[in-house]
């Protein structure tokens, strides 16, 4: 079996949205606020306690899937007026409209039909300007180099990540960490790893079409500083557990091409939107498919590996089909609580911090359970065999060697 690529699945998903299970023609409006347009002479007065330009994240991820019951709380500030363009009648005009549609893949702007959707749109730009834009995506890519090039000079003292003959329970390289479980070490840098190189893609990337945007050749509605947040606030995975880090912390690009099929299976069942069943359904189809997706990271002969190159595709598929057991776990217990003691006391004082505790640890308890699959599937391909940053600050100071690629070596 020759294999799949992550590119082709995804964009096979997004057209069964687009063309089967939707309906772009008459169902989807480009929405735009009615207000004046925004401009590029904000200030740069809004800046958080530490003195950087805060970021304001969207809190419109409300769609079923991942909705965390029990303390959502509607706006107080009335929503601006909004301009809607259905489907354009000239050629001329439907060219742009398709055009953004289609590189619209978290839908921002755009009815389609879902109330769960539409009531957030349009989303609030999560940047004041600019400058603050590139400000935080400044401190985004420095703070991902440091911590990939931190954890991979842990992985260079720990034999597990190279040795594919040793378990993920071997006894840790360092005697100080003899009280901490081997696995939660390995899992969180392993987490910690995938964090800080997904969080690249996003940000550092936009600068080009934000300069774009700044010298006029693009309009406001292609500049990701007038975007909501590509992630979340990280308080929803204290509040909300595995519910909140998938549904409102973690990046939404992939969310309508992996969790459209099971809406419509949903609908086609008529199910109630605060069912179980509806929930189940839709949470399940969405990590499944989301799980086959990933197995396109997988080359059809991976070079280090020493099991099948299906049992490493079960790896990382397994790794997110276990996601929509942990959510449909949580929210079970999650009603069970509600039901028994209400929702009052968990939203406020000393009940929402002894939510959060239990949160917390529940997270890193279910992290530290699953993402061994996720290691298992990076060891065999090899992927900590090498230094993923070109000059490691780690490396420079303690032993004088900087670079780590040796195409930068001359």
């Amino acid at each position: 079996m020759g294999g799949v690529d992550v590119i082709s699945v995804d964009r096979l998903l997004w057209a069964l949205f687009l063309l089967v299970l939707k309906d772009p023609w008459s169902d989807f409006r480009y929405v735009t606020k009615a207000t004046a347009r925004t401009t590029t002479k904000t200030t740069d007065s809004s800046e958080g306690p530490t003195g950087l330009p805060a970021v304001r994240s969207n809190r419109g991820f409300n769609e079923q899937i991942f909705q965390p019951t029990g303390d959502s709380k509607p706006p107080t500030s009335s929503k601006p007026s909004t301009i809607e363009q259905a489907y354009p009648g000239t050629i001329w005009e439907r060219l742009p409209w398709v055009g953004t549609l289609l590189i619209s893949i978290r839908l921002n702007n755009w009815m389609i039909d879902s109330q769960s959707h539409d009531r957030t749109q349009p989303p609030v730009a999560a940047f004041s300007s600019r400058r603050a834009f590139v400000a935080y995506t400044l401190l985004c890519f420095t703070r991902g180099y440091m911590v990939l090039d931190l954890t991979r000079a842990y992985i260079s003292y720990d034999p597990y990540f190279t040795d594919l003959a040793l378990p993920i329970s071997t006894s840790l390289p360092f005697d100080a960490l003899h009280f901490v479980p081997p696995q939660l070490v390995r899992t969180m840098i392993v987490g910690a790893q995938a964090w800080a190189l997904i969080g690249q893609m996003f940000y550092l990337p936009c600068l080009l079409p934000v300069g774009l945007h700044a010298l006029g050749y693009l309009p406001d509605e292609w500049a990701p500083h007038l975007w909501p947040a590509y992630y979340g606030p990280p308080s929803v995975i204290s509040r909300h557990g595995i519910r909140g880090f998938w549904g409102q912390y973690w990046h939404q690009t992939m969310r309508w091409s992996v969790s459209a099929p099971g809406y419509a299976i949903a609908d086609a069942l008529r199910l109630p939107s605060r069912s179980m069943v509806r929930y189940a359904i839709i949470t399940t189809i969405a990590f499944g498919l989301s799980g086959i997706t990933h197995t396109g990271l997988v080359p059809p002969e991976p070079l280090y590996a020493t099991v099948s190159v299906n049992h490493i595709r079960f790896c990382i598929a397994g790794f997110f089909w276990v996601q929509a057991a942990g959510i449909l776990l949580e929210v079970v217990a999650a009603r069970c609580i509600a039901a028994s003691s209400g929702l009052q006391p968990w939203q406020s004082g000393v009940g929402l911090r002894l939510r959060q505790v239990v949160n917390g640890v529940w997270v890193v308890a279910w992290f530290a359970l699953t993402l061994p699959l996720l290691a298992e599937f990076a060891r065999q391909l090899g992927y900590w065999r090498v230094w993923p940053v070109p000059i490691s600050v780690w490396n420079g100071l303690n032993t004088g060697q900087w670079t780590t690629w040796s195409i930068l070596e001359g």
